[in-house]
Parts: structure tokens; sequence; C-alpha cells
């Protein structure tokens, strides 16, 4: 007969199962819980109470609070986390079982009740797990700490641990519930700080191990919590103020994960190991391993993204903080923008790159609308309102952030008018009624990205071509060394085969990190989102500058008025930074030399489909480039005007080996040889279809060809040559392109602006433009070809010497390095001479009155008399040089048919010439003194004849012109006569000529002839005797002496001639 087995009472059950989670026993004598702790003091209060000596409800949570004595603890061997931990797993498979079928035979009821005993007994363990993470010291340190467990269990990687990351997860969910209000964030501080730890393990920084990703993960699983991503950024380790510089990066929760890197200078293996033979591969295995260095930057870039995202998910509060983090890492790491900067006490490029990275996806949103409907959201005077406001909630105790953008270039102010502005309006901020500038968001990430982009990846592309030019210069050393030996000292010639040995293992190296930083720095992806964010910069520059404020969203861009010379610019623009233009501009001019093919890729065109007008490089580009040069003043800086040029050049380049385009010359060079990337021919065609092109482009170029003479740079004297250069081949490439440009530039030297083709606004401006723009290129054409041609006079004497082996070899040294700095100077010269020689000829043909103009053509003839005996005379056969044009682009020969085609141009009747201004031209040329010669002419015909550089009839003209120089030769005895006869006020003070048409000086009360005067002050804007400012327009004319000196000329000219006749 069988025994019915009695059922257990609520609390015997109870007391069985918190006995076996919590592995502790009340009942020392009890066989059945042999191996659990007895804790006999719990047992003997309980006993005296006169209670049920059992473990249950009431009674657990002081059963573990005995358990967690320090005795216990030390005893048993088990941190306090860990047997916390394994009693709530076991707690979780408990509720697990009563939950499924072995339940099921349970009364309803009677399931609940234990499910809900076991429940609160969950509970009362994740409390004690937060606590011993929160307090560790009321517990006794044994074993690991919990945030280790916790990092352990997230990390696990085995399919045996995938039950327990499942497990980590639904604790973490505890956690954060119990703790959201309380203490959460310390909690999360010790976990974040533990993988932080681990990040920063040697075999965990390398992208090129597996270590990174589990850390990265592990940081997303736990952001992937809201109240996570929300207790994140109240860390007290997210932003501590101690940190600054390159502790950001190193010190800070975020920082130490921003900070994974594929850059060379932070994982030396890059280079080492992984680029190792990249040198001596293939361009298609280069590229292959740049693909699979880019996928894991990617994947690190992806993640970091997905977590800041989710901080700014995550509440207002979260999002102001993160933006503030972002804020503090570069204004205390603005350094990273400068020369030299000390890499130690910055963050470098990985976390640069990643920061900006994280940015320019928050930003997709709204630069990624093709039809950037929320531009206006982006408010001009952000950084006088948020950022240097300490009210706006993203400043910080120290004002590093308001201080760095304080500090900062503008675009158009300088620090006394940015404080003056910000005190202004936060006057009008503080008045009553007066409305709070509203915190959003999407004028917060603009700026935030404009400004990572900045110390991010614009800076490295300036480290980058730094690199790119440092290999050039060392393999072009190198090279020239190799080909000839012979000119090193004998000392070095022995020493030379070691000495190149280790020249190429140094070269191997440096393109060892030359292709390492290809991986990162031209990723096509990472490029063409760079280029999409500042295809919304360019749009809300426009936007700033635009007529009625309204681009792009109110019809065509409307052109800013510019006054009386001076523009009207808007406060909330001039206080703008600088970099944020110059950014913009930075990167098309790298984009165009170093990744064409980003121009015009569809994915950062953007504003195609619905909207044409808005397309990247087809509409926006071309616009703001013509924009910003077309109003000087809005800018002040002449270096970005002149980067400016720089992306028009690329962008309408010609190669100058394929000109065929040379003024009245035959047997030019053969074009269709070289092949230009098309996006140049795109570019060109984006001008010619754009209006704002057709009317200013021309006129904003020949302006700044004035503008630049004055860089404010310590080499301004060099920089505006090369400016200059630029303009003239920009310049020709326009008028080769059509008639538009070539009608462009006749209506804006004769002054023929109609509706639609207005320059600098205003008329007498435009005058001084073109008078000070001939008075340059004459200056230029001066300098240039005398520089050109003394330096290949200089390199033709020291390799005839050399070839000669007529010095010894201290000689050899110096003329070495004579020969060298000759050969650097001649190559830029005769370039820059070459081009401005053909601009001369083609504006002088095309536009001849400007170069007739009394101010400049005495100086213009002197100029074209001394080149033209340098290119015909006796002693031209100096000029000639070893491979001339292969070394140097020289071509006399073009030279000297261009310069003959000046003399053509302005010396003979044409319908663009009044007689009077020929006869002044042809008068110009024969009183030149120093060089005119009739034989001149005649020997550059037989040049010009012998190599079929004109067409009979251009020489048959030349021809002509020589004869009516023979016939134009005045009596300078009248002039000698009348100068010795005229009284001192009649006299120039600076040149003693006769004066005719007499100005005064308002600044020192001279008299002068205008002519003098006019031609001084368009190379020099001072008064040539007391040196104070002074300019044409200040100039005070002076009729009644006008006609009493022209009055008195006619009457000492005729007793001049009664005196001849006499005779």
């Amino acid at each position: 007969m069988s025994t019915l087995k009695a059922e257990k009472t609520p609390e015997q059950w109870q007391d069985d199962a918190l006995s076996s989670i919590l592995s502790v026993t009340l009942d020392g004598s009890n066989t059945k819980r042999q191996g659990r702790r007895c804790l006999q003091s719990v047992a003997s209060e309980l006993h005296e109470e006169g209670m049920p000596v059992l473990i249950t409800k009431a009674t657990m949570e002081r059963v573990l609070v005995a358990r967690l004595d320090a005795d216990e603890v030390a005893e048993s061997g088990i941190s306090v986390f860990d047997y916390l931990l394994g009693s709530w797993r076991a707690v979780r498979l408990v509720i697990e079982n009563l939950s499924g079928a072995r339940g099921k035979a349970l009364d309803a009821s009677v399931r609940e009740t234990r499910i809900g005993v076991l429940r609160d007994l969950q509970t009362l363990l994740v409390s004690y797990m937060g606590l011993s993470l929160q307090v560790p010291d009321m517990f006794a340190r044994v074993g690991r700490p919990g945030q280790r467990t916790i990092v352990d269990a997230v990390l696990a990687e085995s399919v045996e641990n995938d039950a327990n990351k499942a497990v980590i997860s639904e604790l973490l969910a505890e956690l954060v519930k119990r703790f959201a209000d309380d203490g959460l964030p310390e909690i999360l501080a010790l976990i974040i700080g533990e993988l932080g730890l681990r990040s920063l393990a040697r075999s965990n920084r390398s992208l090129l191990q597996p270590g990174f990703r589990k850390l990265l993960e592990a940081l997303e699983t736990l952001t992937a919590y809201r109240e996570i991503a929300q207790a994140f950024v109240h860390m007290p380790s997210f932003d501590p103020e101690e940190c600054s510089g390159r502790r950001m990066q190193t010190g800070t929760a975020l920082g130490i994960f921003m900070g994974f890197s594929a850059f060379p200078s932070a994982d030396e293996s890059i280079v080492q190991t992984y680029f190792a033979d990249a040198p001596e591969r293939s361009p298609q295995d280069c590229e292959a391993l740049h693909a699979g260095l880019r996928n894991t930057v990617q994947f690190l870039q992806s993640t970091l993204f997905r977590i800041c995202d989710r901080l700014v998910r995550a509440g207002a509060d979260e999002r102001a903080k993160l933006t503030s983090y972002t804020l503090r890492v570069l204004a205390t790491n603005a350094r990273r923008s400068g020369m030299q900067a000390d890499v130690t006490k910055i963050v470098d490029d990985g976390f640069a790159d990643n920061l900006a990275s994280v940015w320019l996806r928050l930003s997709e949103p709204f630069t990624n609308d093709a039809q950037l409907r929320r531009i206006a959201r982006v408010d001009g005077d952000w950084i006088i309102t948020r950022a240097m406001n300490s009210a706006s909630g993203l400043n910080d105790s120290q004002d590093q952030i308001a201080t760095f953008w304080r500090e900062l270039t503008r675009i158009n102010a300088d620090q006394k008018l940015v404080d003056a502005y910000l005190e202004r309006r936060l006057n009008e901020a503080s008045l009553p009624g007066a409305e709070a500038p509203a915190a959003g968001f999407i004028a917060d990430c603009f700026f935030a990205t404009a400004a990572a982009l900045h110390l991010g990846p614009i800076a490295t592309i300036a480290q980058y071509t730094d690199k790119l030019s440092e290999l050039a210069r060392f393999k072009r050393e190198v090279a020239r060394i190799q080909a000839a030996p012979e000119l090193l000292p004998p000392a070095q010639r022995a020493t030379l085969p070691m000495a190149i040995q280790r020249w190429n293992a140094q070269l191997a190296d440096m393109k060892r990190e030359k292709i390492a930083l290809d991986a990162q720095v031209l990723d096509p992806r990472r490029l063409s989102n760079i280029l999409v964010f500042y295809r919304f910069t360019m749009c809300f520059l426009l936007r700033m500058v635009d007529a009625h404020t309204a681009f792009p969203h109110a019809g065509p861009f409307a052109m800013p008025a510019e006054g009386s010379g001076e523009a009207e610019i808007p406060e909330a623009w001039a206080m703008l930074p600088q970099f944020i233009v110059e950014d913009v501009v930075e990167f098309i001019v790298f984009l165009t030399t170093h990744s064409p093919d980003t121009l015009i890729d569809s994915t950062a065109q953007v504003g195609g489909g619905g909207n044409e007008q808005l397309r990247t490089f087809d509409d926006i580009l071309p616009l703001f480039t013509v924009v910003f040069l077309a109003r000087p003043a809005f800018i002040r800086s002449p270096h970005l005007k002149s980067r400016l040029v720089d992306v028009l050049h690329m962008l309408t380049y010609r190669d100058p080996r394929e000109d065929d385009d040379y003024v009245d010359t035959l047997g030019g060079n053969m074009p269709g040889q070289v092949r230009l990337h098309p996006a140049i021919d795109r570019f060109q065609m984006s001008l010619d279809n754009n209006s704002v092109a057709r009317s200013f482009l021309v006129p904003a170029l020949l302006r700044l060809y004035v503008d630049i003479e004055h860089t404010g740079s310590h080499s301004q004297f060099y920089e505006k040559f090369n400016v200059r250069y630029h303009i003239a081949r920009t310049l020709r490439s326009l008028w080769a392109r059509g008639q538009s440009y070539v009608e462009a530039t006749r209506r804006f030297f004769l002054l023929q602006h109609g509706t639609g083709h207005s320059t600098t606004g205003n008329l007498r401006r435009d005058q001084q433009v073109i008078e000070e723009f001939v008075a340059r290129l004459m200056t230029d054409t001066t300098y240039l070809l005398d520089e050109s041609l003394s330096k290949l006079a200089i390199i033709r004497d020291i390799e005839k010497r050399q070839a000669d082996h007529a010095e010894s070899p201290e000689q050899i040294e110096e003329s070495t390095r004579r020969l060298q700095e000759a050969e650097r100077m001649a190559r830029s010269m005769v370039s820059l001479a070459h081009e401005t020689v053909h601009m001369l000829a083609y504006l002088s043909k095309l536009v001849p009155g400007p170069f007739q103009a009394g101010e400049v053509v005495d100086r213009l003839a002197s100029m074209l008399n001394y080149n033209l005996k340098q290119l015909a005379g006796p002693k031209c056969s100096n000029l000639r040089v070893r491979d001339m044009q292969a070394r140097f682009s020289f071509n006399p020969r073009v030279l000297l048919s261009e310069i003959t085609s000046v003399y053509l141009h302005l010396g003979l009747s044409s319908p663009a010439s009044s007689p009077e201004a020929v006869e002044k031209f042809v008068i110009a040329v024969v009183n030149d003194d120093r060089s005119y010669s009739v034989g001149l002419f005649q020997e550059a015909h037989g040049i010009l004849e012998r190599r079929s550089l004109k067409h009979a009839h251009s020489l048959e003209l030349l021809l002509a012109f020589a004869d009516k120089c023979k016939g134009a030769k005045v009596d300078s005895k009248v002039i000698d006569y009348l100068e010795s006869e005229a009284p001192d006020e009649y006299l120039d003070p600076l040149l003693a000529s006769l004066i005719t048409d007499p100005v005064r000086l308002p600044t020192s009360g001279n008299i002068m002839d205008l002519s003098a005067i006019k031609g001084q002050l368009l190379s020099d804007p001072r008064d040539p005797f007391n040196r104070a400012p002074l300019t044409i327009d200040m100039l005070e004319p002076m009729p009644e002496l006008k006609a009493e000196i022209a009055k008195w000329r006619a009457q000492k000219v005729a007793e001049y001639q009664q005196q001849q006749q006499s005779q």
C-alpha cells in the first residue's frame, strides 16, 4: 500500500527554492542542503524572535545581507557581484520552468504566487548588484569587479556563451529599470570604463585585429537601451572638465572609442605589415588593399555613428551634451589646423576623422535633401547667439567653446568688430520682450560638422599634400644627383652608391606611407559625403549674400549690390569664420587635383531629378566661385580669393604644351596630345550656361588681376605672379570657348555695360580698374621678360663653362648652386612671361585704346623696344640654352611674334584705334633713345619670315610700321628748346618735362602733368613727394593753367621755327 507525499506549504516551498537559489541554508543538519553556506546567525535571530526558521519572502533580504557579509564572502572566495549574478540566473531559470510546461500542473494561483516571490527576489538581487557597482566599498573585495563580469559576458563569442549574452541583456534591462533615476550614470561609467580599458590594450587598438570590433559592438549593445543612452552623456567620464586637447581622446568615455584609427601615425602595422610590399604591387593590388581597409574603417565609423545617433535621439538634454562635448573637443584641439602642431597634445588624425564622419552622418537628413528645404533653419548668427552665448546651453564652465569661436579669423571683420557685435546682440537679447534665439539642432549640427571637418579631414588633407610635395622633392633631388654625379665634389662621389641605396630605402618607406594614407584620404565614399555637405555649405553662404536672402527657394540667385565701390556686406556674413568658406575652396582644389571623379560622381551631385538647378558640380560650384570673385569686398583675405582663381584655373585647364592660339603666329603647338578629365569640359559648359558667369566672370578676373598686387603675405611679390598667371590661363581658356566671353571683355574695356552686364557696379571704379590693369600688365611684362631672359643667359653661361671643364671643384659646387637657382626661377618666370605677353598681344588687338593712353604709352613702347632688341638684336643668341623648350617652356620665336603683333595692333590704323592714339604710340616708340632702332624691325622681319611665323600680310604690315617710324622721328631739339625756355611752374617736378595737362596733388600741393602722375599712381598709390596715400580720383584738374601753358607753347614753337628759318 503506497503512501501519499504531503504537499508543501507555501513557506516550505519558499524555503526550499530560495535556499537552492541563494545556495544558503538555515538548517545545518539538513543533509539535502549540504554544500550550501549555513547562516547560523540568521537562524538564531529568527528563533529568538519567535519566527519560523525558514527562508521566505519576509526573511530573504536578511538572509541575503548575511550572505554578503565580509567573512562569508571571503570564505566563499566568490566576488559579491558574481554571487549575486549566479543567484539571479538561478531565479531566472526557476521562473522560466514555472512559466513553462512544468508549471502547468500547478494550480494557477499557486504558480502565480510562487513566481511573484521569485520576481521579488530577482528585484532584490538586481538592487544589490547595482549597489555593489555603485558602492563597492560596502562589500568585501574578493574576485573580479562586477563591471568586468558584465563586460566579459557582453564580449562573449562562443555558442555556449550566446545564452549568457542573452541573460546579460535581460540583466542590463533590469539594472536600467531599477537605477534609471537612482545613479545609473555611475553604474554605467564603470562598465564603459572597463570597455575603455580593454580597448587600450595593444591587441585591441589595431584595425587589423578583430578585438576592436567586439569592443565597439559591446558599446553599441549597451547604448541600444534608451535609458543607457540617456545616462551615457551624464557619466562623470563623458566630458570631464579636466580633460582637454589629447586627453579628450584618451581620457573621455567616448573619446577612447573614437580613437580607433587606420592612419599610419596611429598604427605602425598598417604600413609595416598591411602595406609592406605595396610599392612593388600593381595598382590593382593596391586598390584591393585599399578596399579591404576602407571596409574596416566604414564598419568602425558606421558603428560610431549608430552609437552617437542613439545619444542624439535619447533626448534634448542628451543631444545638447553630445554637441557641447564635440564643440569642446574641437575648441581644445584648434591647433590641428595650424602648422607644425605638437601631435602629442592634440587628438590624432583617426579621432578627428571619426568625429567628422559621425557628424557628417548626423547632418545627412538636411544636407542630402535635393531641395534643401531646411536651409533656412541654419542661422548665420549661430556663432554669436549659440557658441559664444553662455546662456545657450552649449557652453562649458571654462568658456573654451566661446573662446575658440571668438578668436577665429572672420570673413570680413576684425576682433574689435566681433566683440562689439556680440555685445550689441546680447544687449538686444536682454531687452524686455526680446525673443530668445531658437536652439535648433540643425544649426548646431551644421556648425559642429563644419568645424569637425575643418580640424579633421581638411587638416589631414593639408598634411597629405605636404607629404606628397616632400616625396616629389626628394625624388627629384635623387634623380638629379643620379643624372649628373660628375657635378658632385670628389668626396661625395666616392660614397654615392651607398647614399643612393639609403635614399631608395627612404623613398620606399615614404611611398608605403603615402599608399597607406591613400586608403583614408582618397576614399571615394568619404570624399563624396564631404562634398555633399559642402554643397549645402555653398548654398548657405550664397543665401547669406543673396540680395533677397532667399536663395535657393525664391527664383534665381540675385547678385548683391556693390554700391559706390564698397559692398553692402551683411553683418552676420562678415562675422562668419573664414574657414567655412576656405575649407570649401580647399576641398574643391584637392578634389580637382587628386580625385576629379568625385566632382562629377552622381551620388555627390544630389540636386538632380526634381531640381536641376541645385546640382553640386553643374550648378552650385560655378555660381559660388563666380559670385565671390565678382564681389571681392565680401571676402577680406587675398589668399582666399586667389584660391577661387585656382578652382577656375584647374576646371578650365588647357595644357600650355597644346596652345595653338598665339596671336597672329603660325606654327604653334599641336593640340590633342594631352587627355583632360571630363570634369573640365563639363565645368566649362556649366559656366557657359550660367548667366551670372557670362555677365560677371571676365570683369571679376580682370579686377582681381589688379587687386592681387598686395596679398599681405611675406612672399606676396612672387605670389601675385602665380595668381596672375592662373587668371591669364583662365581668361585664355574662356576666350577660346566662344565669342560671349570675348564680347564681355570688350564691353568691360569700352565701358559698355548694358542691362545684365554690370561689373563693379560703378563706372568710375571700372575705369580705374582698366587703367590699373593695363599698368600692372605692362609692369609684369617688363619684369618677367627681364627676369626670364637674364636667367636664361646665366644658365647658358654656367653650362658652357661646365662643359668646357673650366672650373675648379670649389667653383663647380658654387656654380651648381647658382645653376639650380637660375633653373628654378626660369621654370616659373618663363611660363609667366609667355602668358603675360600673350595676354598683352590679345588685348591690344581686341581693345587697343587703353594701351595707347598717355600715362602708359611711353613705358609700353620702351618695354617693347627693349625686348625686341633682346629677341632680335645682335645678342639674341645668348638666350639659346640646351633643351630650352622641354626644360623651361621657352619659345623665343613665339615671344618675338607676339611682341611684334603688339606693335601692329597699336601702331597701325584700325577701326578700334583713333589716328591720334596711333600717332602717339608711334612717336613713343621712336622717342625711346635706349633701345629703338629701325633696323631691329628689319631683323625681326627676317627671323619671322625665315621661320614662317607670320602670314605674308602681317610681315608686310611690320615693314609698313617700320617705315612709319622712320617718318615719325620728331625733332628732339624742339622739345629741348621748349624745356630750356619754360619757367619752373611749367615743368613737371619729377620728370623736368613740359607739362601739357596740369593737375594739383592735394596731399602735397605740387603740380604735375596728368600722364606722369597717373602712371606713377597706377603702380604706387602714394604722393611721390611725401608718401601720403593718393589716388587718381583725388587729383585736381587746373584748366586755367592748362590753357596758359598751351598758349605759351604755341608761341615758343613759332619762335623756334622762325629762328630755324632765319638760320
